[in-house]
């Protein structure tokens, strides 16, 4: 008899797992079974075992409510399934923060050779018209047909972890590709058409990630506690907290930030043997971000100062707060180490 293949659910909850109470979305036990039944029946006559788990029970959270703990626990329970052999995995996430999950997953699963695929609604199950029976089996269709890593499954498209935003808040088509394009339906996962079965063998986990995984999850949280967001808006009071270890200045078009917020960061921290790290984001999404290209407003006018100030790249913000989780976890002292295998810098 053919050997079956192992599929990982995982429900977290979100708006996917809600439904409408007087005229209000909130978690929803009902929808949550119904969501069940949908999955069990997609794979019910394809030779596979479905292996579910319910993290945090039914309905689940919102997403909202999830952070870098939760993110850590959903990846051990991956890396359990994958030490055993796995042909992929379906994650319903709430869609307010699946790209931040989508980019963590990114980074800790690499070139992985199976799907985990990431899907959500916009929409209750018991909305007209909803965007549940939609993503549920366009999502299902996508890890049986065996596309390889991860992605977010929305409104008939793939988009690809790293590069995943969250653009619309309540329209089925939530996300867009920052600085590329989604993978568009195919007819071959409609079909069902594969390529010649096979098993995956166990994943080997990178170094990287086996020493997050040792850490408690107090301990977790602590540490993802040390990054900042500046946001810089016209008139803005600079205020950060001197013991972070990475603070990202969400800045101007090619990196800027007014002179009121360099002059702030350069001040607070100029006697400080270790400043922190520096990433130059900016509020427009698209192309690479040049944070030196001005003499006076530059972020990287900071690293003239003794920062060290990495370039954001083409990189969605989401991708941006989790890789700065996965560097000060990977190393709390360092976490430069690991930003400049992603980021442009250090400049210096």
């Amino acid at each position: 008899m053919e050997k079956k293949e192992r599929i990982l659910v995982i429900f977290t909850g979100g708006t996917i797992a809600s439904g409408l109470h007087n005229k209000v979305t909130g978690p929803s036990k009902k929808s949550s079974q119904s969501i069940y039944g949908y999955i069990k029946h997609f794979f019910q006559d394809k030779n596979v075992e479905l292996i579910c788990h319910e993290p945090w029970g039914m309905p689940g959270k919102d997403s909202s409510n999830l952070d870098p703990v939760n993110w850590v626990q959903i990846t051990s329970l991956i890396v359990q399934e994958l030490e055993k052999g796995l042909d992929g995995a379906l994650i319903l996430y709430g869609t307010d923060t699946m790209a931040y999950l989508s980019s963590w997953l990114n980074l800790c699963f690499p070139n992985i050779d199976i799907p985990i695929i990431l899907t959500g609604s916009q929409l209750t199950l018991d909305y007209k018209p909803e965007d549940v029976t939609i993503n549920i089996p366009g999502a299902a269709q996508v890890v049986y047909y065996r596309f390889p890593g991860v992605w977010i499954y929305c409104n008939w498209k793939l988009f690809p972890g790293n590069r995943a935003h969250k653009a619309h808040a309540l329209h089925p088509d939530a996300f867009i590709v920052s600085n590329g394009t989604p993978i568009y339906f195919n007819m071959d996962w409609a079909t069902g058409i594969r390529k010649t079965a096979y098993h995956s063998s166990p994943y080997i986990v990178t170094p990287q990630l086996k020493r997050v995984l040792t850490l408690s999850y107090p301990k977790i949280r602590e540490i993802c506690q040390k990054i900042s967001w500046m946001m810089c808006a016209p008139g803005m009071e600079p205020l950060v907290d001197l013991t972070k270890k990475i603070i990202c200045i969400y800045g101007f078009g090619a990196g800027n930030a007014p002179l009121t917020v360099l002059n702030y960061l350069r001040e607070e921290f100029g006697n400080e043997q270790k400043k922190p790290c520096i990433i130059a984001c900016s509020q427009a999404e698209g192309g690479v971000k040049k944070p030196d290209y001005y003499q006076d407003v530059g972020i990287a006018w900071l690293a003239r100062n003794g920062f060290k100030v990495w370039n954001q790249m083409d990189y969605p913000v989401e991708f941006i707060q989790a890789l700065c989780c996965f560097a000060l976890l990977n190393n709390f002292d360092n976490p430069g180490a690991v930003l400049s295998k992603y980021l442009q810098g250090p400049f210096n």
